[in-house]
C-alpha cells in the first residue's frame, strides 16, 4: 500500500460482534443474505464489490472462504488470511476453521456478548491488521473501530462508518450524543469511538469516507467480522469520502434505520455488474 497517499482515518464500527454461530445467529445470517445470495457467487461481482467498501459486506455472506480469499488476492485487497490472523491469531488454513462457513472451532465469542472489552480489542485487532499490511504503528493509532448502535438490540440494526479522526488518540469536548451534555471523551471510553462531527469550539472532529447500514446479529459470524476489517482496510486504502454520512446519521438517530439499511444494499447492487 501506498501508506504516503494515506490520510489518517478512523474506521468506526459497531461495539459488539460474536464469534461463535447460533441458532439465533444462523436466522440472522440467513435473513442478512436474503435476495443478494445470488449476487455473491461470480468471482467479477466480488472484485467489482469490494470497491463498494462497507456497504459489499452482505454480498460476502454466501461465499466460501477460499473463493471469498481468492476473489480478494484477484482484487489486490488484503488478504482474508490476514484479517483472521489480526482478528482472532489464527489462520484461515488451520484445520479449526470451517472452510465454507469461516466459523472458529472452540473458539470463546468475545463480540456480541455486550461486554465492554470487545470495543477496545477489536480496536487492537483493527491496528494489527493496518500494521500487517505496511502501515507505521503510530499511525494506526489515529484509527478508531466504533460505531451507531443505537437501535443494535432493540431492532438488530447498526450504522458502521469509515472515518478520519483529526485528533487522533487524544481527548476531546463536545456534546454528548446521549445526553446533550458537553464532555470530554477519552479512548479508554466506550463513547470515544462514536463518529462527531465538530469539538465544542467548533473544529473537526471525524470526516467520514465510508459508512453502510446492516442487520446486528450477522456480525456474531468469524467470517462476517474478518470480511468487514478487510473491507475497511480497503477503504483505508482508497482514502475517499462519504458527504452524505451526517444527514444519514441525524436520520438514522430519528429512526429511520431500516429504510437506511435497504438504501446501503441498493447502492451496491445498483454498482454491480449483471454478469
Amino acid at each position: 500500500m501506498n501508506w504516503l497517499r494515506t490520510r489518517v482515518i478512523a474506521v468506526l464500527l459497531i461495539p459488539a460482534f460474536v464469534a461463535c454461530a447460533t441458532p439465533e445467529g444462523g436466522v440472522g445470517l440467513q435473513t442478512f443474505g436474503r435476495g443478494v445470495m445470488n449476487l455473491v457467487l461470480a468471482p467479477l461481482m466480488i472484485v467489482s464489490g469490494i470497491v463498494q467498501g462497507l456497504a459489499f459486506l452482505p454480498y460476502t455472506i454466501g461465499v466460501g472462504l477460499k473463493e471469498l480469499n481468492e476473489a480478494l488476492l484477484r482484487a489486490d485487497a488484503v488478504p482474508l488470511d490476514d484479517s483472521y490472523k489480526a482478528a482472532f491469531q489464527t489462520s484461515m488454513n488451520d484445520p479449526k476453521v470451517d472452510q465454507q462457513t469461516g466459523e472458529i472451532q472452540g473458539h470463546e465469542g468475545l463480540y456480541g456478548r455486550y461486554k465492554p472489552e470487545a470495543m477496545f480489542e477489536v480496536n487492537r485487532a483493527f491496528h494489527r491488521l493496518l500494521v500487517s499490511q505496511g502501515m507505521p504503528e503510530a499511525k494506526t493509532r489515529h484509527y478508531v473501530l466504533g460505531g451507531n448502535y443505537q437501535y443494535a438490540w432493540t431492532r438488530n440494526e447498526i450504522l458502521l462508518a469509515v472515518m478520519y479522526r483529526h485528533p487522533g488518540p487524544q481527548p476531546f469536548r463536545t456534546s454528548s450524543k446521549a445526553t446533550g451534555i458537553l464532555t470530554t471523551f477519552r479512548p479508554d471510553q466506550r463513547a470515544w469511538h462514536e463518529p462527531y462531527e465538530r469539538d465544542a469550539g467548533g473544529q473537526v472532529i471525524d470526516e467520514v469516507i465510508d459508512w453502510a447500514a446492516l442487520e446486528y446479529k450477522v456480525l456474531r459470524h468469524d467470517k462476517v467480522v474478518a470480511t468487514l476489517l478487510v473491507l475497511a482496510a480497503e477503504a483505508v486504502k482508497a482514502d475517499k469520502r462519504a458527504h452524505d454520512y451526517w444527514p444519514t446519521e441525524r436520520r438514522w438517530r430519528a429512526g429511520e434505520t431500516t429504510a437506511i439499511r435497504h438504501e446501503s444494499l441498493d447502492k451496491v447492487k445498483r454498482a454491480l455488474p449483471t454478469s
